[in-house]
């Protein structure tokens, strides 16, 4: 898998705050700097799909 220039986001369903990795590592383990929630979500970049018609 290749890694973009952009850096990966994360969001939290709880508060709905958007984050980076960067930020989400001054907790330890995998928690929401912003509120302790240990789910989070990793954000998809936007992509079109382009579908063939037939």
């Amino acid at each position: 898998m290749a890694v973009s220039s952009e850096e990966r986001m994360y969001k939290c369903p709880k508060c709905g705050k958007e984050f980076s990795k960067e930020e989400m590592e001054i907790l330890p383990g995998v928690k929401c700097p912003y509120c302790g929630w240990r789910i989070v979500v990793k954000l998809r970049p936007p992509v079109v799909k382009t579908v063939k018609a037939i």
